[in-house]
């Protein structure tokens, strides 16, 4: 019995700590001004979420399309164009739909429902991998490569169809006064069940054959998908404050309505525009993502296990990334912080130029890990503050569609880059995007923060 009491002491100090710390972190004081209907679920709500967040950090580590899926891809066809199109057209049908989406999103007073139609739809073709593999040795390596390319096109479709509503229920159940902390903590414990997948990428990837080793891990991912799907389910929407059902004229008329609206602010927001033209330099910039684990393991002739090692480098690094970005976000804003991302993956690029052992290599995974957490922390907080409360939807759509064509763009430019000259060169293109993002993101402006302390 003693042992078994021992166990019990060191989980409850354990369990009262992370209570303890989510208490202080998450706390909603009167001069929040917090509306009641968010406040009496927000700590249901942040729970609801970041489990959501863990199961599918889980699985996304397991076929991340940084390194994993670029690197099976890659044991498909020997095209840098097609490799480097795999991340791309994920990417890209997560933005591109979205715009087409935000004048029915805006009129739903509960979006949880719909959110979870899409989800479903986004979450279906992971279902798919695990069969993929089992054609490989039995039709030519091309048409496994074009059905995978299928799936992630579905993939990034279906991403982009959930995203618009997954983006404005965060924001409906978490106020803008906790949304840094809330990012931050959540995708820390994320990223924690991001590396625990990757680790038993890892093992699999290693311990059997291929392409068993991919099935295997495909299988995993896609179970712990659907946890993240059920825990999501769970979210406690507020009611709408108002309802008022749409006039048959406007029902009519919504479609050119839209339009309209998204020309009037293309015209009038400066600041918004200023804004899409970073981002979608930024995107150019990032084109060598695509690469970071296929150029490594060619560059140092390593296995495709070092794939997910370079996963767990992310994740890491990305768990660090949160805890900073998270803590100083709501005090400093999200531009800034957006801006010190773009730095820090400038950074990396110089250090894939001039790396010339895998060690020193190591520190660009480090690198992009902080980018992507300080862009995924700010750059969801920022396009939420560049407009009114009302048009929310309308700028979130605005910005993921009209930014997410470059996404294409990006893999066409990589690959002709690499195959004309080489690795560093693309690597230099790359660096010369992200320097020009960051000079246009430091003029576009956020919202104070001093009412927000």
């Amino acid at each position: 019995m003693r042992p078994k009491w021992r166990h019990y002491t060191i989980i409850f100090p354990i369990v009262n700590l992370l209570t303890r710390l989510f208490d202080r972190v998450l706390q909603i004081r009167p001069e929040d001004n917090v509306p009641l209907g968010v406040a009496t679920n927000f700590k249901h709500n942040v729970f609801a979420n970041t489990f959501d967040q863990m199961f599918f950090s889980f699985s996304d580590s397991i076929w991340s399309i940084n390194t994993i899926m670029p690197v099976f891809a890659a044991t498909l066809t020997d095209s840098p164009f097609l490799i480097g199109l795999i991340p791309a057209v994920v990417n890209a049908g997560w933005f591109l739909p979205q715009l087409f989406m935000s004048g029915r999103i805006s009129k739903m007073p509960k979006v949880l429902p719909f959110s979870l139609k899409m989800g479903f739809l986004e979450r279906f073709p992971y279902m798919c991998l695990p069969f993929l593999t089992l054609l490989i040795g039995k039709v030519d390596n091309q048409t496994v490569y074009w059905l995978l390319l299928f799936l992630m096109i579905w993939r990034g479709i279906g991403g982009g169809m959930a995203g618009l509503p997954w983006q404005e229920l965060n924001a409906r159940v978490i106020p803008i006064s906790h949304r840094a902390r809330f990012i931050g903590l959540s995708r820390i414990f994320g990223q924690l069940a991001g590396v625990l997948g990757s680790l038993v990428s890892v093992y699999l990837l290693g311990k059997f054959p291929y392409p068993k080793n991919y099935a295997i891990g495909f299988v995993v991912a896609a179970i712990s998908l659907w946890f993240s799907y059920a825990s999501y389910s769970r979210n406690r929407e507020p009611e709408p404050e108002t309802v008022s059902q749409p006039k048959k004229e406007d029902k009519t008329n919504a479609p050119e309505q839209t339009w309209s609206l998204m020309k009037q602010i293309l015209k009038s927001d400066g600041n918004f525009r200023r804004y899409l033209g970073s981002r979608s330099l930024a995107f150019l910039g990032n084109m060598a993502s695509a690469f970071l684990a296929v150029y490594a393991i060619e560059r140092f002739h390593l296995g495709d296990a070092h794939a997910a090692i370079f996963t767990a480098l992310l994740l890491i690094s990305g768990i660090l990334g949160y805890a900073v970005w998270g803590s100083i976000g709501d005090r400093i804003g999200p531009q800034k912080i957006v801006i010190l991302s773009f730095t820090t993956w400038g950074l990396g690029l110089v250090v894939a130029i001039l790396s010339q052992s895998l060690w020193v290599y190591y520190i660009v995974f480090a690198a992009f890990g902080l980018y992507t957490s300080g862009l995924n922390l700010g750059d969801t907080m920022l396009v939420m503050e560049l407009g009114d409360e009302r048009l929310r939807p309308t700028y979130l759509g605005m910005a993921r569609t009209l930014t997410g064509g470059f996404l294409l763009i990006a893999p066409v430019l990589s690959g002709w880059l690499v195959q004309s000259f080489n690795y560093n060169v693309m690597f230099a293109v790359s660096f010369g995007f992200v320097l020009l993002s960051t000079i246009l993101m430091s003029t576009v402006k956020d919202r104070p923060r001093k009412r927000f302390i």
